[in-house]
């Protein structure tokens, strides 16, 4: 049934229009005070908004803007006197459905009710389409100009069409979740399920009954039998983020799993085989866990059979422009806004931040921006302070550095070399690579130019 919510606050008006509503086969929910109705917006999901226009306090045109904070996709209805259909119009300029002037024809509403809902249903359907497509070519949402990450993506595509156990490793919001649906969906298990274990989000009993099942009894509150991922992925791929926080005594099952390719359930003795790929990321360097021993020599050795490194973003500065703008064309959709681009200004702050929170952290600060952007550039006023504030740089990296063909070696300036190091931070041979030249004969251009690798380390 659809469910609408209606912001009005002559409580008269709000329940003839509700009682109406309800026996035309809508459920509707009433707000005389239209601080309720954002409370109920924050905790509850609605097919439609139908708000009145003229409220004191919140008006409808507040309540609009507040619901597309809460679900862009939520069609809202204006109502509004003969005097203020100025207002409506303004109202539908920031995203109002449609608007109804009062004394409202009740057929007039069930119309524009259904056409909304009509329009939720289609966006519903391309947000759906959309996520099933970025299943489907998981390669689509991984951008970069990245040399190294060029090359991982290769070994991804590879590493897709077997069975082998796979270890990403990376530090937080680089991107290791996307490598493993990558993984997945490209490969032979595409049409399986891919199931995400977060091995640091619950206690020790709570995992193990997550990741194995238990049987009724096993323990106090096992009421019933409960499936676990391992038969939940059976087929398909478990993927075991922040491996390093798995509990020792969970390690052991894991290499069992492995070994053995079966397990039992908790409070059980009836072995289960399953057939499932196991991934496995993780932002700790694993080797150190052992050596303090804080993880299985054993397993370890069994995860790291393959493994895979996501660069931290401060390491592929380049790729920021091209990493913003695709998050921009992202949210545009997702918000319902039209922003174009960044100014080369901004790029140019953003270029030169370390982004400690990397991908994410990026992704983050474009939503942020973007949920309060009107127009159709982002500005250097729009980044948050602490890029805004930083201080101008001896280097500038807006724009990718151009490739260069050993025969332009003579174009290449004291400046683009000293760029270079400082991006790979005075790695001779990553700067060269870049360069697309001969790692000696980039040597040779640093000292024509009396640069030294180790000022930029």
């Amino acid at each position: 049934m659809t469910k609408i919510l209606l912001v009005d606050d002559e409580a008269r008006a709000l329940e003839a229009l509700g009682r109406t509503l309800q026996m035309m086969g809508y459920q509707t929910v009433g707000a005389s005070d239209p601080k309720t109705a954002q409370d109920r917006l924050r905790t509850e999901r609605y097919d439609i908004l139908i708000a009145d226009l003229i409220m004191p306090e919140i008006d409808g045109i507040g309540i609009l803007e507040f619901s597309k904070k809460a679900d862009p996709d939520l069609p809202v209805i204006i109502l509004t006197g003969y005097g203020t259909v100025r207002s409506a119009v303004e109202a539908m300029k920031k995203g109002a459905f449609d608007y109804v002037t009062k004394p409202y024809n009740i057929d007039e509403i069930d119309l524009i009710i259904k056409r909304a809902l009509k329009q939720r249903d289609l966006l519903l359907e391309n947000r759906m389409l959309r996520e099933t497509l970025s299943q489907r070519f998981p390669f689509a949402n991984i951008v970069s100009e990245d040399d190294a990450m060029k090359h991982l993506l290769r070994q991804v595509q590879t590493l897709s069409n077997t069975d082998s156990t796979v270890l990403i490793a990376g530090e937080s919001g680089t991107g290791k979740e996307l490598i493993a649906r990558a993984l997945h969906y490209s490969g032979i298990r595409q049409n399986a399920p891919f199931v995400i274990i977060d091995c640091g989000g619950l206690t020790e009993t709570i995992l193990e009954s997550e990741i194995f099942g238990h049987v009724k009894g096993a323990f106090t509150g096992a009421y019933y039998h409960k499936k676990g991922y391992m038969e939940v992925a059976d087929g398909g791929t478990l993927f075991f983020d922040e491996i390093g926080e798995l509990p020792f005594p969970l390690q052991k099952k894991l290499l069992r799993v492995i070994q053995e390719r079966e397990f039992s359930k908790v409070g059980d003795t009836k072995i289960l085989k399953t057939n499932i790929r196991i991934l496995t990321a993780t932002n700790k360097d694993l080797k150190t866990e052992v050596d303090l021993g804080k993880f299985r020599e054993d397993l370890y050795y069994r995860l790291n059979v393959i493994s895979l490194h996501l660069p931290p973003l401060r390491e592929r500065l380049h790729d920021v422009p091209s990493l913003a703008n695709h998050f921009t064309r992202e949210f545009n959709v997702r918000l319902n806004k039209r922003v174009t681009r960044f100014t080369e200004e901004a790029l140019d702050k953003m270029m030169n931040y370390p982004w400690h929170g990397n991908v994410r952290e990026l992704k983050n600060m474009v939503e942020k921006i973007m949920n309060f952007k009107e127009d159709e550039i982002i500005t250097l006023e729009d980044l948050p302070e602490e890029i805004r504030n930083l201080k101008d740089t001896k280097h500038s990296f807006s724009r990718p550095f151009k490739e260069i063909k050993r025969e332009a070696v003579t174009d290449l300036s004291k400046e683009y070399i000293k760029g270079l190091l400082s991006l790979h931070k005075g790695n001779v041979s990553k700067a060269a690579l870049k360069a697309q030249m001969d790692r000696g004969n980039f040597r040779k251009l640093m000292k024509r130019f009396n640069i030294s690798a180790k000022e930029f380390r």
